[in-house]
């Protein structure tokens, strides 16, 4: 999740509910940006990229072919 600070913040939802942590996060960074998660297709002006890496700082994309 981008906390709206320059950081990703990592979610690693294994044992606990993932709607009650995202809202915990949530709560914790209300001036949060968008939710990212690794094999995720996105698109930015007009390119689809997978996201191949998070790290609190940064995050890794691979420019994918169209069609």
């Amino acid at each position: 999740m981008d906390t709206g600070n320059g950081i990703l913040e990592i979610m690693r939802a294994e044992n606990e509910d993932i709607a009650k942590q995202r809202g915990a996060m949530e709560k914790k960074h209300p001036n949060h940006g968008g939710w990212f998660r690794e094999g995720e297709l996105i698109e930015i002006r007009g390119s689809l990229f997978k996201i191949t890496n998070i790290k609190p700082t940064k995050l890794t994309l691979k420019l994918q072919r169209r069609g």
